[in-house]
């Protein structure tokens, strides 16, 4: 009876069906494992990908491709995506969050699969269709997972600080430090002495890792990089997430919420490319979103206690629960110098469509008696590890101040901004050192017309 359904007809009903009961399916007969494993096409698994549903990772130009009704389909843009692996990945690693046991050599290619469609979750925006403020598919995927109940394996590996880590040495590390700086972002509720006990552990972790001097070397540009600058240090960079995460939360009421990085508000949301504010009147040449105004905060601890910490061999217990640091919210405008053009530069890049950018600018106190106006010269650039990497000095009466190297958290243009280490700009023995966090602020002009831009896409 089966083998008289037409294939077309048949891909169209098998597209409503769970991908586990597709499986089940392909295990019926010869035929049936032909049409879903062996089609000329991937209709079949691309439908079943964005029914699941997940966001689409082609760009939004890229088109649908219309059901196999011979083998000699032609080549349509949903070949250029393996959706069929994509999608079995995917569902392999919610068999895998399902395990009672600690999900032993599985928890690589479930940290790498999170990871992955994190990356691909779909940019935000009023260019995005049908609504640019509905929630990333992808992000809603990640964050149920994170959150099963049955899986307490997966909060004993991505909840623990970056000096008691869990995960395995080698490979794994790295993206598991990645995925941990991303849910950085949204840390439970609790704040001082009356935050749970495991969060307690983490910020004290975290500050004792991010105030080690020997942390800042000229090796990896003083700042949370490795392997000679061409991979991010995601250790160094959780420690500092969870350092000024911590700091925000004590401050509560008393830091209004404007000013706050848009990655406390929204969490993981906030890695969406494109996702930060004030970007409507972005230069197509500006990829990474430098132009514009941007909120900067920076956190330190006294410089007697800095010294103190680093000669007394580093104990985290240092920082105890009533210890403090102070923060600092400065306003900066940015504006593009040059990007780069030379074709000879440009095929040496990691990604020559995203050149680096020089930019400058100015830098200030939030209150104008805080402190004053200083000049921004910097840079930023892909680095060979995809990151994207954020480079600038402040100057002040003519002489470099202070250095300040970071990561872009997300994508490109993300609201989560970017995250790093400041220190003195001739990085003498010594020097004061500390996180901050750089975020684009909403420019109040822009406001109405975002809204109005987002109205209209809804309606269509």
């Amino acid at each position: 009876m089966i083998s008289t359904v037409p294939p077309e007809l048949t891909e169209r009903i098998l597209a409503l069906c769970h991908p586990k009961d597709v499986a089940a399916y392909t295990q019926t007969c010869r035929r049936a494992y032909t049409l879903v494993y062996q089609s000329s096409d991937q209709y079949l698994w691309q439908t079943l990908f964005l029914d699941y549903p997940f966001d689409d990772p082609r760009p939004p130009s890229a088109t649908p491709p219309t059901p196999s009704t011979s083998t000699t389909t032609a080549a349509t843009p949903s070949q250029n995506v393996d959706w069929r692996t994509k999608l079995q990945r995917r569902v392999r690693a919610e068999s895998i969050a399902r395990r009672d046991d600690d999900a032993g050599g599985d928890r690589r290619e479930f940290v790498d699969v999170l990871l992955e469609c994190i990356r691909e979750a779909a940019p935000k925006g009023p260019a995005r269709e049908p609504s640019p403020s509905r929630p990333s598919h992808n992000i809603s995927w990640v964050t149920n997972l994170l959150t099963l109940e049955e899986s307490p394996w997966i909060k004993k590996c991505l909840r623990l600080g970056p000096l008691e880590s869990p995960s395995p040495a080698g490979p794994l590390a790295p993206d598991i430090e990645q995925l941990r700086s991303l849910l950085s972002l949204s840390l439970d509720r609790g704040v001082g002495a009356e935050a749970p006990e495991e969060l307690r552990l983490l910020r004290r972790m975290s500050r004792a890792y991010s105030y080690v001097l020997r942390h800042y070397v000229k090796e990896e540009d003083y700042g949370p990089f490795t392997h000679g600058c061409e991979c991010v240090n995601w250790t160094h960079v959780n420690a500092m997430i969870t350092v000024m995460t911590m700091n925000l939360r004590d401050f509560g009421v008393h830091w209004p919420k404007e000013f706050k990085p848009q990655a406390i508000v929204q969490g993981l949301e906030a890695c969406r490319p494109f996702s930060a504010p004030g970007l409507l009147k972005r230069a197509p040449r500006d990829w990474a979103g430098v132009e514009g105004q941007w909120m900067r905060i920076v956190s330190f601890c006294d410089y007697r206690d800095l010294i103190r910490f680093n000669n007394s061999g580093c104990d985290s217990n240092f920082f105890d629960d009533e210890y403090q640091e102070a923060s600092r919210l400065l306003r900066l405008s940015l504006r593009i110098v040059s990007v780069e053009s030379d074709p000879k530069v440009l095929e040496t890049l990691p990604d020559p469509s995203r050149p680096p950018i020089t930019f400058g600018g100015t830098m200030r106190g939030f209150n104008s008696d805080d402190v004053l106006n200083r000049a921004i010269r910097g840079n930023v650039q892909v680095m060979k590890d995809g990151n994207i990497r954020w480079s600038y000095v402040a100057i002040y009466n003519r002489h470099d101040q202070w250095s300040s190297e970071g990561v872009q958290i997300g994508g490109a243009c993300s609201a989560a901004g970017i995250v790093g280490a400041w220190c003195g700009a001739q990085h003498e023995q010594g020097d004061s050192t500390g996180p901050f966090w750089l975020f684009r602020a909403e420019d109040p002009r822009e406001r109405n017309q975002t809204a109005r831009v987002q109205k209209g896409n809804q309606r269509k």
